[in-house]
């Protein structure tokens, strides 16, 4: 597993949170679950597990590399997210 950091703006980390998850599990017990910010955990658009732990000023995403760039990189014309985030 990757682990990632990175920042958006609020409208582009709702479009891949969208690309990202194909499903959202309850996060307890994946993990480190930290009081400042916000945990998503679930199963990715790969099938794999993937955690994405959100703060005021970064982000990180810890799971396979691959998923994180089809989310943030691939279009989304469905989502209505101008083609890239």
């Amino acid at each position: 597993m990757d682990t990632i950091r990175f920042s958006l703006p609020t409208p582009g980390l709702s479009c891949l949170i969208g690309n990202l998850f194909t499903e959202l599990e309850p996060p307890c017990g994946a993990g480190r679950l930290d009081p400042d910010g916000i945990t998503l955990y679930g199963r990715t658009v790969s099938g794999e597990r993937g955690e994405l732990h959100i703060f005021p000023d970064h982000c990180t995403f810890t799971g396979r590399l691959e998923d994180y760039q089809a989310a943030r990189f691939g279009a989304c014309p469905e989502r209505g997210c101008n083609g890239r985030i």
